[in-house]
């Protein structure tokens, strides 16, 4: 591959890295806590063409004293597709299509962190006093499931997610990462109590309700259901993902 090329591909790919990492675009790929390595990569790269431009410039020749021979870098070009894609167009992020093709909710710990009182269950911290309580929906269905002290019991939450419409059913559903988009796996909640067939998939909802006790076991793969009592539609947040 000649230097001009590498150069090129250099400044293309670091320049895309610190875009997506300043536009807030780098949300729909890793978690929150990854831009820093990703600004530190863009600069990098930048840097290192830059040095290598320089070196160009000053009618530096390679160590070996054969200088920069021409060959063919058809195949180095491909790499300017992906740099393309991310300066040109905006991928969403993960939704209900990756949710419909996942199976039931992931959200709940597993039985080998369960207590001894109660088969899975544990005592999670008391929740805020006052209702409506915001809650991720991750930590809603995890103390739906497996919360000896049934701690969302007549309590109002505030569920935030975008809709899955599958059959009959709606749910609220979030797809929540560990690292990044790669390892998404979906949590969501049955929404009952009114009619929301109307709302589109991946529309993005905001809804107050309360859980039905004893929805979320083993036979469903612990998804809860709650009583709906408010829904409204809302924007789509920066970050749609729950970690």
């Amino acid at each position: 591959m000649r230097r001009e090329t590498q150069n090129i591909l250099l400044v293309l790919l670091g320049g895309a890295l610190l875009k997506m990492s300043f536009t807030g675009t780098y949300l729909r790929y890793v978690k929150p806590s990854h831009q820093w390595l990703l600004i530190t990569a863009g600069v990098v790269m930048i840097l290192l063409a830059a040095v290598s431009i320089v070196r160009e410039l000053r009618g530096e020749t390679d160590l070996d004293g054969h200088g920069d021979h021409a060959h063919p870098a058809r195949s180095a070009w491909l790499l300017i597709l992906p740099v393309l894609a991310v300066f040109l167009v905006a991928p969403p992020a993960l939704g209900s299509d990756s949710v419909e093709r996942a199976s039931g909710n992931r959200s709940a710990p597993p039985p080998a962190v369960a207590s001894t009182e109660g088969e899975g269950s544990v005592l999670f911290p008391a929740l805020p006093a006052g209702d409506p309580i915001a809650l991720p929906l991750s930590e809603f269905s995890s103390r739906a499931a497996w919360d000896r002290a049934h701690s969302l019991d007549a309590r109002t939450a505030r569920l935030t997610g975008f809709v899955v419409q599958e059959g009959d059913d709606t749910y609220v559903a979030r797809l929540a990462i560990a690292c990044c988009a790669a390892d998404a796996f979906p949590v969501k909640i049955k929404l009952q109590g009114r009619e929301l067939s109307d709302l589109p998939d991946d529309s993005w909802i905001e809804v107050l309700a309360k859980l039905r006790p004893g929805t979320a076991t083993r036979a469903n793969e612990y998804v809860p259901a709650v009583t709906v009592h408010a829904v409204q539609t809302i924007p789509e947040p920066e970050d749609p993902y729950e970690h």
